[in-house]
């Protein structure tokens, strides 16, 4: 038997999520354990659905065991996002690691993410970011003078790369297991053969448009049922709510807020006086420096209440979202044997120690964001009252 980690947000669960669970989890006794990003994802916008309504999903589809990646680490670079996954997953008993790449094998993703880790690397980066280059632009010109790379630009490749970085970084005993793309690109806005991309399947839903046959059959109701009851984000609410919450914010400043350095904090205090739409926001504060990537993660954070010293926690604890409950049995045994503390209520976090504590508070901000944003606004608080999802 092995334990299967997959990094992902199931933003939404989509018909390429279910190729790769089908492509790894080749035996019966395999258990698939996902780490899955909860309100938030690491574009920096609100997950369109629930993290509820898309454990559900991925519990019908192949995963056995949906752990979360927290707030903090879920809107982060890729490094930090990828590193804090597999942390989890590693914590958690998991021998292999899966994901999607463009077309990168095993061993060009171990040749790159070594060559990511290297000194050197690092010293050709920061003479080009000194030059003013964006950070993704001096990456991958500094990647550039080494020979079998894997190419970073696209996101899946870049998240690989991290993923397999990190496993060496941290000695992690995992198996790296990439599977092709297959279907339409990450951002493409249309389908191939039934698969569409995440960001094609959010465009159908926003705009009122059936989006059906690019999902499981089984998560079809669920979805429904999710919209129906209005448990689906509302991007004009979440708009709103960010703008109010940055306003309100203005009198004691953006000093010590992550990702909002060098200049930057002092161009979101400009961008939040005069613009009237968060895009503004973003095209004010963006240069040739600051990606919009970089911007997004800064506004975010200042809603947030994210500072720069949030970003040296490590993962803290692996907290249960759901499970099936054939797997209980296994999953008990995963989590006694975890170097994290196992969590499934916000009483198990209370126990823990500070740096818990403060990713969990971080939880519950982002929790109130997004419950203000829902079409039918949901009660504050309620990752308080969050129970695991149980599943036959």
């Amino acid at each position: 038997m092995s334990v299967i980690g997959i990094v992902c947000e199931f933003n939404p669960f989509h018909n390429g999520h279910k190729y790769l669970i089908d492509s790894v989890k080749q035996n019966p006794e395999d258990t698939v354990v996902a780490v899955m990003s909860g309100n938030f994802v690491q574009r920096c916008s609100p997950a369109v659905f629930t993290k509820k309504t898309r454990t559900r999903a991925a519990l019908l589809n192949g995963v056995d065991i949906v752990l979360e990646l927290p707030f903090l680490y879920a809107c982060a670079t890729a490094e930090i996002f990828a590193e804090n996954a597999v942390r989890i997953l590693s914590s958690f008993g998991c021998d292999s690691i899966a994901f999607g790449t463009e077309s990168a094998g095993a061993g060009q993703l171990e040749n790159t993410a070594r060559v990511l880790l290297d000194k050197d690397f690092d010293l050709k980066v920061k003479k080009c970011l000194e030059q003013g280059c964006s950070y993704p632009y001096a990456r991958q010109k500094a990647l550039a003078e080494y020979e079998g790379m894997c190419d970073l630009s696209t996101p899946n490749n870049i998240l690989a790369a991290e993923y397999v970085k990190a496993v060496i970084k941290n000695g992690f005993d995992m198996k790296i297991m990439p599977v092709k793309r297959v279907g339409a690109g990450y951002n493409d806005n249309f389908a191939v053969d039934g698969f569409a991309s995440a960001t094609y399947i959010r465009n159908l839903i926003e705009n009122g448009e059936n989006a059906f046959e690019y999902f499981p059959e089984n998560c079809r109701d669920i979805y429904s049922s999710a919209q129906e009851k209005g448990e689906i984000i509302s991007y004009k609410k979440y708009e709103l709510a960010v703008l109010a919450i940055l306003r309100s914010r203005l009198g004691s400043g953006f000093q010590n807020i992550a990702y909002a350095d060098g200049g930057l904090e002092n161009r979101l205090t400009d961008a939040v006086i005069n613009a009237l739409s968060l895009e503004e926001i973003y095209d004010r504060m963006k240069t040739k420096r600051y990606t919009h990537s970089r911007v997004r993660r800064a506004v975010l954070s200042a809603a947030a209440g994210v500072t720069k010293e949030d970003l040296l926690i490590k993962a803290p604890y692996c907290r249960l979202l759901g499970f099936r409950t054939e797997r209980e049995k296994i999953m008990g045994s995963l989590a006694r044997a975890s170097f994290l503390p196992f969590v499934s209520s916000a009483a198990d976090i209370s126990a823990t120690d500070e740096n818990a504590r403060r990713v969990f508070a971080l939880e519950t901000v982002s929790g109130n964001i997004y419950n203000t944003a829902m079409q039918n606004i949901a009660k504050c608080n309620n990752e308080m009252t969050y129970f695991p999802e149980k599943m036959k």
